[in-house]
């Protein structure tokens, strides 16, 4: 390996390393208390080591949001593969968002928070695989469509939003039972285009 090969090498994994860090402090303590010092410290690095791999730290967190939607459109992507009624496909897309939720909680909120990164490749194939879709079990036009996905999505983020803020709260709902409702409300929702 050459000494240029290893330097890239050794750059990429400190990239990497300051991403880690990042997402652990989300998960200990919320991604309002990730900052390019916490980051550093972490790393053991100096702030100017980091800011020479992320211009600032929306940068570094777009970076993560972009991760985490390449995540979702490689399952997705999966998904589409392997089922062929595009009602069951809806469905296994609402589940793939809970899965996700649930693995990658501080993502997740990071992906959807009211601060979205501009959408990417992945968010624009994954909007686009859901258009394909909606197609294929409605009668809609293209606004309809539109509004159809806008349902669908407001339908799955709101309850998993609601889950991960107050199943943590409330003794009401095991994973299990969330899980199952959940399924319930978006198969009804899909049976109702």
């Amino acid at each position: 390996m050459s000494h240029i090969e290893r330097r890239q090498r050794e750059k990429e994994e400190i990239r990497l390393r300051i991403l880690d860090a990042a997402r652990e402090i989300a998960s200990e303590e919320g991604w309002q208390a990730v900052t390019i010092r916490k980051i550093a410290s972490r790393v053991e690095y100096t702030p100017p080591i980091v800011y020479e791999y992320f211009e600032n730290k929306e940068n570094l967190l777009q970076e993560l949001a972009y991760a985490g939607f390449e995540i979702l459109h490689s399952q997705f992507e999966d998904e589409k593969k392997k089922e062929s009624d595009p009602k069951k496909l809806m469905s296994k897309l609402a589940l793939i968002h809970l899965d996700f939720a649930i693995k990658y909680k501080e993502l997740f909120q990071l992906m959807f928070s009211l601060e979205r990164p501009a959408p990417n490749e992945a968010m624009r194939n994954n909007m686009e695989l859901m258009k394909e879709t909606v197609k294929l079990i409605s009668n809609a036009d293209d606004e309809g469509v539109r509004e159809i996905i806008f349902g669908f999505l407001c339908m799955c983020h709101g309850a998993i939003s609601f889950m991960l803020q107050t199943g943590q709260h409330t003794k009401k709902f095991t994973p299990e039972s969330f899980r199952s409702m959940y399924v319930r409300v978006v198969e009804r929702y899909i049976n109702s285009l």
